[in-house]
């Protein structure tokens, strides 16, 4: 986690291991609460070419290898809805508090607070009371993160629904999360492992910030971000050795 959220980059060895893999397996895809079209920046869609798959906004959008991103039906309807939530949430929130617009999200962070303990309790919760009013207001879903709380489209769409529909032909799937929002991408993985029989691994990639219920809920848990990239090194280094 950063504090600048535009500063995020991939750990060194995460990208060749992702589209090695990408390459060697039925379906690999990134799926996450950033914009699609970040992602497929941060991830070199365009330079790798692989078959990796580069999903934003918890599945509301896909970039596509040429770079650009495809939405979801019923979405790009709300840009006003965001654009409004927005700037009502920048004249009530807290100072310091940093809201991020995503195109069709919103996110209010409180990362960069130069605060702790007690003042920084209430600064977040002061921040989750006037994020949740707002939610309510306007008809969209609030979901906790690491330091923050994003707004998001009432569509029914979330990593799990994303999840599902990419293990609809497979027989084994793994998911890597470690964030409050994969919890719908583990509970997708043991709704299909009792219903179709998917043989799946859930991952959990530990932290300070990794919720509890997440590393609880996990078949195999990895110490931290670098620990997962050598996971998925190890793992591409397996299915082709050079």
């Amino acid at each position: 986690m950063v504090v600048d959220p535009q500063a995020a980059r991939p750990l060194p060895g995460a990208l060749g291991a992702l589209h090695d893999l990408a390459r060697e397996l039925a379906v690999v895809a990134a799926i996450s609460g950033r914009s699609a079209a970040f992602l497929g920046d941060r991830l070199e869609l365009t330079s790798y070419r692989s078959p990796l798959r580069a999903f934003g906004l918890h599945g509301l959008e896909e970039c596509l290898p040429d770079g650009t991103v495809r939405l979801r039906s019923g979405v790009s309807a709300w840009r006003p809805v965001i654009e409004t939530v927005r700037d009502q949430l920048r004249a009530t929130l807290p100072s310091g508090v940093r809201v991020e617009d995503k195109g069709y999200g919103v996110t209010a962070h409180w990362r960069s607070i130069n605060a702790s303990g007690a003042d920084l309790e209430a600064i977040a919760a002061r921040a989750a009371e006037v994020v949740q009013a707002v939610a309510a207001e306007y008809d969209l879903v609030a979901r906790p993160g690491k330091a923050s709380v994003e707004l998001a489209l009432p569509l029914g769409i979330d990593k799990g629904t994303v999840v599902t529909e990419l293990c609809g032909t497979l027989e084994r799937a793994a998911f890597l999360g470690d964030d409050a929002g994969d919890m719908f991408a583990f509970r997708a993985l043991d709704e299909l492992r009792a219903t179709s029989g998917l043989r799946t691994v859930k991952v959990a990639v530990a932290g300070a910030d990794a919720p509890r219920a997440l590393v609880e809920a996990a078949d195999l848990v990895l110490d931290g971000p670098g620990a997962a990239v050598g996971f998925l090194v190890a793992l591409a280094a397996r299915l082709h050795p050079s």
